[in-house]
């Protein structure tokens, strides 16, 4: 069957761009290689999803010396953002540019980040981001305020970001998308819950690329949307320039559609794959890879989570609202460039047991998870 576009994957680029292209008259196919997160009561149990890692991919893939490693990723529809802790920052203008690290140097991009600023202020429209401009130092100019308030702090993260700002700091509240009304809570769709980052939204509160994305855009009746579809190559024409088929595998079946526009939006890692496995005899080393780059160099979230054990107790619920980068472009100590600090979603005794030593005991995680400032 012959579309006019084909999306491969349903996540944060797939399905914002469907949801872009949906509704002007255009016949478009998207194959997404899982089905739905299914809703149920473990969307919301930390042992599910962070100990028995029950929505995850079971495939095992292998590193360069063949050793096999869990990825660790999800294939649903919206893909990981139905796992995403929702802090939807844009790169600093600076980022754009050529950067200086302690390991090397970060070339300069194409593009600039004026080029993307009308579509980070729709972005942000789309996915109900919360935020306050000018807080930030390392904030870029922004043509628009974010569209909603800055999620406030619980009382422990509060005075954390008051001892940030007395040592001369400049905290800010992390710009999110989550559907939260804290004028109206009774009405709100999001509940601000302790299970956002990391695990799916039992209500649909979440700004994920299905809820805010893919949903909407199946009302268009041109949109045909495939789950447990599995993309396994990329067939060209006989000038090697053009994709003429799909080769897709559902279940058992093999199937095949054809598209003008094929676009690849499957995640770094799978869209890479894809294109590998899709070598032929005009193309030997994959598509579009002619500098045999093509799943190289692969730039992972470089991301450690620390965890501070204060002696009062830390009862915040939903924790991910405060952020610091002073540091972010270096600091007096330092010239080169040393990140963000922010929070991950608060930890429990059975996310802490995932990482634990065997023998630590049931209690003295707890005791520790609620004394725990999760950065």
């Amino acid at each position: 069957m012959h579309y006019d576009i084909a999306i491969i994957g349903t996540g944060a680029g797939g399905g914002t761009l469907l949801h872009a292209l949906a509704g002007r008259g255009k016949r478009i196919l998207v194959l997404e290689r899982g089905d739905y997160v299914p809703r149920e009561k473990a969307n919301w149990n930390t042992r599910a999803v962070n100990v028995e890692g029950r929505y995850q991919t079971k495939e095992t893939w292998r590193d360069r010396e063949g050793r096999p490693l869990h990825p660790h990723t999800n294939y649903y529809v919206g893909g990981n953002t139905k796992f995403y802790g929702a802090a939807l920052f844009r790169l600093r203008r600076e980022d754009f540019g050529e950067i200086k690290h302690w390991g090397g140097i970060s070339p300069a991009w194409p593009i600039e980040y004026e080029d993307l600023e009308p579509y980070y202020t729709a972005a942000e429209r789309l996915y109900h981001v919360h935020g306050e401009r000018g807080v930030d130092l390392t904030d870029p100019p922004a043509s628009a305020p974010y569209p909603h308030p800055p999620v406030s702090h619980e009382p422990r993260i509060q005075r954390l970001h008051d001892d940030w700002a007395r040592l001369g700091l400049r905290p800010f509240h992390v710009p999110l998308g989550i559907m939260l009304d804290e004028a109206d809570p009774r009405g709100s769709r999001c509940i601000r819950c302790e299970t956002c980052d990391g695990h799916p939204c039992l209500v649909g509160a979440k700004s994920d690329a299905q809820v805010v994305c893919v949903d909407p855009a199946l009302r268009d009746p041109n949109v045909t949307l495939l789950t447990d579809a599995h993309v396994t190559k990329l067939e060209t024409g006989a000038s090697g320039r053009e994709v003429t088929r799909l080769v897709v595998k559902r279940g058992d079946a093999t199937e095949t559609y054809s598209a003008d526009v094929v676009v690849v939006s499957a995640g770094a890692i799978n869209s890479a794959a894809l294109l590998l496995r899709s070598a032929s005899d005009r193309h030997p080393r994959g598509l579009a890879n002619g500098s045999d780059m093509v799943g190289r160099h692969y730039m992972g979230h470089v991301n450690s989570v620390l965890m501070a054990i204060s002696r009062c107790p830390n009862p915040t619920v939903f924790q991910k609202t405060l952020g610091l980068n002073d540091f972010y472009f270096g600091s007096h100590d330092w010239e080169y460039p040393m990140g963000h600090v922010s929070f991950v979603g608060k930890l429990d005794a059975d996310t802490l047991r995932g990482g634990a030593p065997a023998i630590a005991p049931g209690w003295s995680l707890d005791l520790m998870a609620k004394h725990s400032m999760d950065f």
